[in-house]
Order: structure tokens, then sequence, then C-alpha cells
């Protein structure tokens, strides 16, 4: 809620989304009780003399913010009759938004009415992926819940309870015609070996993979989405192999003539060039090997022998470094000089645009899921 106390001292009140990016759908939770505004949380109370807030003021054409996270914040503005303020640009040039808003839905309460009658612990993993979609949870086409219960594991989809079919070996997935985005929701503590067949079912039933996350550090109301870009998924004896390309648009059909293999036992538990370690040096061993040259750019294949038995949560965060080799590489000099794409993408990386970088540094990679 707006109100003009005159017009050079607004006051602002209630739940509004401060939005900087119409096209990505992201934002940032603000609740402001008289000019005091918390991120994600509730506004203190009055009578609460410890509880730290921001302080949003008006001189003006001027709207100060201090401290907006850590910097205090200025910017012109004005309020139109909706009550929406337009932050029209600080020294940085960053236009804002701030919608007021109501009736907003946690993404935990989503998840809680839709299982009530499941389960009533269902956590979907809350961890700050680099995930770079996020969306409402309500404004899916298609939907898969996978979870534990008293009685078991569950899979709702498109809110319909489905039971496994022991004769035809199947989860009963309905096909979809064409292809289609599914976004799967698991419960964090599930493992692989329980969701693997699943996954390769929604595949082979025309779907596209999207894992989700709850996004915690904006707002407790979207999740965060993942695309796995598979281009194969087989069941080999009691192992599952999924291969998938990712960033593979500008080169989708290079043939592989380089590889690196590693393996996965567990979280932050690998080996890499024959020693143990952890994520971070899984990830920083495949970003100093593809931009070696032009071949292992853009013919590598990386080849991810992974334990059966790791938990969902940890399989997450061993993607997220996957996908973060990609993000790495935009702002990596790229030093192959006989590399005929050199100078091209050199200059993509010093002017910033990085929406077509990305599609040079493709990454192809085959997990063997094993006992």
């Amino acid at each position: 809620m707006f109100i003009c106390l005159s017009c050079e001292t607004p006051k602002l009140d209630g739940h509004y989304h401060l939005e900087w990016n119409e096209s990505s759908g992201k934002f940032q939770t603000w609740n402001i009780k008289n000019n005091k505004m918390k991120i994600n949380e509730d506004v203190c109370f009055p009578s609460d003399s410890t509880c730290f807030t921001s302080r949003i003021s008006f001189t003006k054409d001027t709207i100060t913010i201090n401290p907006w996270v850590d910097i205090e914040y200025s910017s012109t503005y004005h309020i139109d009759k909706k009550g929406i303020v337009y932050l029209e640009g600080d020294k940085y040039n960053r236009p804002l938004k701030l919608v007021p808003k109501i009736n907003c839905v946690r993404s935990n309460s989503y998840f809680n009415q839709k299982l009530d009658t499941l389960t009533k612990s269902f956590q979907l993993t809350t961890n700050n992926y680099m995930f770079n979609e996020a969306a409402f949870p309500s404004d899916y086409k298609n939907e898969l819940i996978i979870g534990k219960s008293n009685t078991g594991n569950f899979l709702l989809f498109n809110n319909k309870l489905l039971s496994y079919n022991n004769d035809k070996n199947l989860y009963n997935i309905p096909n979809s015609p064409e292809q289609e985005d599914l976004w799967v929701h698991i419960d964090k503590r599930m493992k692989l070996i329980h969701i693997l067949p699943i996954l390769k079912e929604c595949y082979e039933k025309n779907y596209l993979i999207h894992f989700t996350t709850q996004e915690t550090s904006e707002n407790h109301e979207q999740l965060n989405i993942f695309k796995k870009s598979i281009t194969n998924f087989q069941k080999k004896g009691s192992d599952f192999v999924l291969n998938s390309c990712e960033y593979c648009e500008k080169y989708p059909n290079h043939k592989i003539d380089s590889v690196i293999k590693l393996k996965v036992m567990g979280l932050d538990s690998c080996i890499v060039n024959n020693k143990v370690t952890d994520y971070f040096q899984l990830r920083n061993h495949i970003v100093r090997y593809v931009k070696r040259n032009r071949s292992t750019r853009l013919n590598t294949e990386i080849q991810l022998e992974i334990n059966q038995n790791l938990l969902y949560k940890d399989y997450l965060e061993l993607i997220n470094e996957l996908d973060f080799v990609n993000t790495e590489l935009l702002g990596t000099y790229y030093r192959d000089t006989n590399d005929k794409d050199q100078k091209e993408i050199l200059r993509k990386q010093n002017e910033g645009n990085f929406k077509d970088v990305i599609f040079e540094f493709p990454l192809r990679i085959k997990e063997t899921f094993s006992n």
C-alpha cells in the first residue's frame, strides 16, 4: 500500500516485489512497514529494539534505501496511481520497479497444500544454485513430484497419484504426443537409485526434464529451474547411462576426440587424476582441460561414474558445479591462437556478450550411474 503524506514524503507499507528484469521473471521480496524494510523476511515489531531493518527515505525526486544488502542505494523515482514505485536508475543505470502485491503464496506452502494427504514433510532442496530461470510453482505445464510418505515413495503427476505397474515394469507416466516441459520436484532425501528409473521413463515418454530447487536468497515464492538437456538415456544391466549436451546449440554434433574420466563416490568425494578430492576441484579440472584449445573446447566428453546411492540433493550440487564450468569459462581469457574463433570469442568476452559466448563452450556429458 502507498500513502502520500505530502508530495515529498511518501509512506510505503506492505509486501512488494522488486523487479529488475521482466524477461527473467526474477524478483526480490521487500516487506515494508512505515518505510522500514526487510528483504525476504517479516518486518520487525516496533517493540523489538534489537531487530535490524533498512530505512527508506524520500527527498524531492530521490529515494534512498540504507542499506540495501551492503550498500546505500539512491535513485530518482516516481510513483504511479497503482502504487508502483519506478526507480529510474542510479549511477549504474539500473532501472528497477517496486510492485505492491497481496495474497502471495510461498513455495513451501504450495507443496504443503498439494501434498497434505500424502506427506507432512516434503523437503525440496533450498540450496542457492546457479540455475538461471525462476518461476512460480503453480505456473507449470506438467509437474511431477517424487517424495516420501509413511507407506513408501510416491509419484504425483499433474495432481494424479501414480502406481508402479509390475507387469509392464513402468510407473504409468502418460505419453506426450510431442515434446513437453516437465518440472520435476524431488524430495532432497531421495537416493538416485530410486529416481533414475522414473526419470528414464519420463524421457522415453517425450518429456523435457527440468529439475527444481526452492528459491531462498531473493524470495520464498519462486523455484529455480534447470533444464537437463538429455540426448540419450539407457539401462545397461544394473547401470543407468545418461548422455546430455548443455549449451550445444551452436555445435550440436561434433565428434568426440578427447575424454575426461571422473568418479563421484559421494558428496564432495570424487576421484580426479587418481586423487580423492571435492566437487570444487572437479569443476576446476574440467575448466582447465576444456579451455586448452579448439579440440578440447568443442570435442571433449566429460565421463562421470556416479554412485547410485548418492542422495538427490548431493547430485544437484554436482550438476550445479558442472553447469558452473560453462559460467566460469565465459570470463576466462581464451588463449588458443590457433583456434579460428579465438578473436571472435575474445571480442564477445570483452564486450560482455555472454549470451553468445555460452555456446562457444558446449558441455558434452556422459553419466554412468553404478552400484
